[in-house]
């Protein structure tokens, strides 16, 4: 994802024509720890801001937290640093200080919109109240942060987790104006735990056609491991020696790189050619290594240090698969980047992507979790002949282009404008301006 600044001289696009909206986007500090260039919270907060602040909107972030330099932006954008000071109980803030309250509140009403970013946040349940009591609206984006509560057969493996949030957070989620889901999965979820909630699903996006336009397609020939057939033409993956690559956190278990690299041991076993990259930062490098040179694949396998901007493109378009066996990612930004660059995904249904890669022709299901999916996953990505990996280069690269942050703000925006407020909610309101962006 690509972090615009928002150019001074840029044009005011507001989507209605209307007053400008003040919208405070809220992020809590987590425990996480990730730097903030990869933290996806932060990334999809500073892309929404960016196009809300190009379209003229009165956007910036509240960032609550310790370290006041704890979340980057670009420039143009405005970041308000609340510290995030007040009672705590075991580590965590649960209510502000009356100077930081303060902060948090300077010159908002009622027709300011508060947007929080995340939920699994003690502090949520002061600060919403806060608001009600004064008849300020809010909203809330998930960001996937329930999508390790129930396994893909829809068993609850977090029991303790969800009843915190069915106690204490389920008021503030069914309080909201509306609560922005990415995945019909992440909906799924959402009704289980607050049924009342009005959720709305717009996927992120990952492009912003207002700043940088669309992404061109740069078509390639064959894939990158292809060889040339009696008749001149690639014949495909299989003819020579596909390229699988991941680039993304180095997280295991949450990435699934422990199926990847099980699977891709086993896919070699079965006599498939090829090589994997898997190249992102994380301190999990090494046991991810140790286990590649354990099941004999250490010489195929290569695993980089992370890379960004031109240069991490360049090396993802030389990938002929982008291999996603995540267990636990929404609708997973480097993926969505991949595709823009014309790489085919093999991915799993937990990423919520199934419907739209099948409709756009941009990749292969993973079936299950497992190694033994990932494998066939693999074998069956290496089978392609030349024309039919074209087909989903192609595919991908729509499928990513639809994911465009400027078209995902004018539907957030028109939500903010045209949803009614209500503390308690009889029924679900379902995709009215919030379908889906793709």
């Amino acid at each position: 994802m690509r972090a615009y600044d928002v150019p001074s001289s840029s044009p005011v696009r507001r989507p209605d024509g209307g007053s400008p909206l003040s919208v405070r986007h809220v992020i809590i500090e987590n425990k996480e720890g990730y730097p903030s260039f990869a933290n996806g919270i932060h990334q999809n907060t500073r892309s929404l801001v960016t196009e809300q602040t190009l379209s003229g909107e009165a956007s910036r972030i509240l960032f609550l937290s310790r370290d006041p330099h704890g979340m980057t932006v670009p420039a143009g954008i405005r970041m308000d640093h609340v510290p995030l000071e007040g009672l705590r109980l075991l580590g965590r803030t649960v209510s502000l200080s009356r100077r930081s309250r303060e902060a948090f509140l300077d010159g908002a009403d009622t027709r300011t919109v508060f947007h929080f970013h995340g939920a699994r946040q003690p502090l949520l349940v002061s600060l919403t109240r806060m608001l009600r009591r004064r008849g300020i609206p809010y909203v809330i984006s998930l960001h996937a942060c329930f999508s390790h509560f129930y396994d893909r057969a829809g068993r609850l493996v977090k029991p303790s987790t969800a009843l915190y949030v069915r106690l204490l957070e389920r008021r503030v989620l069914e309080g909201a104006r509306f609560v922005h889901v990415i995945t019909a999965l992440e909906q799924a979820e959402l009704r289980r735990l607050a049924p009342k909630a009005r959720s709305v699903l717009v996927p992120h996006g990952v492009y912003s056609s207002a700043l940088g336009g669309r992404p061109g397609f740069v078509d390639r020939p064959g894939p990158a491991g292809g060889l040339l057939g009696p008749a001149g033409g690639l014949l495909g993956p299989a003819g020579g020696s596909p390229v699988f690559g991941f680039c993304g956190r180095l997280a295991t278990f949450h990435k699934g790189l422990d199926l990847l690299i099980e699977g891709f041991a086993l896919y070699r076993r079965q006599g498939g050619t090829g090589r994997l990259v898997v190249m992102g930062p994380g301190d999990e490098r090494e046991a991810l290594a140790a286990m590649a040179l354990r099941l004999g694949i250490g010489s195929a396998v290569t695993f980089e240090g992370p890379r960004y901007g031109a240069e991490r493109d360049d090396i993802v378009r030389s990938w002929d698969f982008f291999a996603f066996p995540s267990r636990l990612d929404r609708w997973p930004t480097a993926a969505l980047e991949a595709q823009i660059l014309g790489v085919p995904l093999l991915i799993t249904a937990e990423a919520g992507m199934t419907e739209a890669m099948t409709r756009h022709g941009a990749g292969l299901l993973i079936e299950d979790l497992t190694a033994e999916a990932v494998a066939a996953s693999l074998a069956r990505a290496a089978s392609l002949d030349s024309a039919e990996w074209q087909a989903m280069s192609r595919g991908a690269h729509r499928m990513g282009c639809s994911a465009d942050w400027t078209v995902v703000a004018a539907r957030l925006h028109a939500l903010y404008r045209t949803t009614p407020a209500s503390p308690a909610l009889t029924e679900d309101m379902e995709a009215t301006d919030g379908s889906p962006v793709l």
